[in-house]
């Protein structure tokens, strides 16, 4: 009976050390894969900003161009005269 409770605290203890270990593991793994990610996106964004001040629209909003549409195209105006004959 001592041995099957002896093996029964040992395999809870290595099952809680193995699991604490795994888990500070897999954190440092994330936090570094985050760390990284972020670097890359900071690095794409100094490379794509513009070094003259000028900025680039990429994306129009939708309110806008559904406005937009509806605006009376047309010519050039002219002033015009009413004569009478």
């Amino acid at each position: 009976m001592g041995f099957i409770l002896k093996f029964i605290l040992i395999a809870v203890a290595l099952s809680w050390i193995f699991s604490n270990l795994l888990r500070f593991f897999l954190k440092s793994k994330l936090k570094q894969f985050v760390n990284h990610a972020n670097d890359l996106k900071r690095e794409e964004e100094r490379r794509n900003k513009p070094k003259d001040g000028n900025v680039n629209v990429d994306h129009i909003p939708r309110d806008y161009q559904e406005k937009r549409t509806k605006e009376i195209r047309g010519g050039d105006y002219i002033d015009y005269e009413e004569v009478k004959d």
